[in-house]
């Protein structure tokens, strides 16, 4: 959080940030977990990302918007305002989720895609009782619970940042790295901070 802090923090444009990629769009992304197991769902074509549509996620979440910004003493508090925007895109995509446990476990850069080279994820970890049992946003379709060997098998179906965070998961939650060598891969290393266990 500090290394984005102090590189500066404003709200422009959407509309224009999209195509910006001296710059980066911050977005809460956050792993919903149930013990072992993680909700995943798949983006239907009502999303507003056409480069997304049809892939499988585990991370819920999307872009800061300006009513969720938290200043305090003439800057804005970046984790206040994540947790504020991700607590929003909860209720928006599925109208809320009772969470036992939250965590910031690291933040996922992604330079060798389109969406990526726009967008910054800071991931979150948090842990639910129960599985919502509705869903409130159009975009989001087919939700359910996956063991992380299930997420591996469907990996080519997954969203970039989704594959990117599943080795790290895997470490993270006590399982195995789904690469044989048992080590989480260069790509993902150089990707995300290193996770804490907790």
């Amino acid at each position: 959080m500090q290394t984005l802090e102090s590189a500066g923090l404003w709200f422009g444009p959407r509309r224009d940030l999209e195509e910006m990629e001296e710059y980066r769009q911050i977005i809460p992304y956050v792993v919903l977990r149930m013990g072992s197991r993680l909700v995943r769902y798949t983006r239907t074509p009502a999303g507003g990302e056409a480069r997304l549509h049809g892939r499988m996620s585990i991370g819920l979440g999307g872009h800061v918007d300006l009513v969720d910004a938290v200043s305090r003493g003439g800057r804005i508090d970046l984790l206040a305002t994540i947790e504020r925007a991700a607590e929003r895109e909860l209720v928006e995509e599925l109208g809320g989720a009772a969470c036992e446990d939250r965590r910031w476990i690291g933040m996922l850069v992604d330079n060798d895609t389109v969406v990526g080279r726009v967008h910054v994820g800071l991931i979150g970890l948090w842990t639910l009782s129960a599985l919502p049992t509705a869903v409130a946003e159009d975009a989001i379709g087919e939700v359910t619970v996956q063991s992380l060997p299930e997420l591996a098998a469907d990996a080519e179906r997954l969203e970039t940042w989704s594959a990117m965070l599943l080795p790290w998961l895997e470490v993270l939650i006590g399982g195995e790295p789904s690469d044989s060598t048992g080590q989480v891969s260069e790509q993902s290393s150089k990707a995300l901070c290193r996770p804490s266990r907790q």
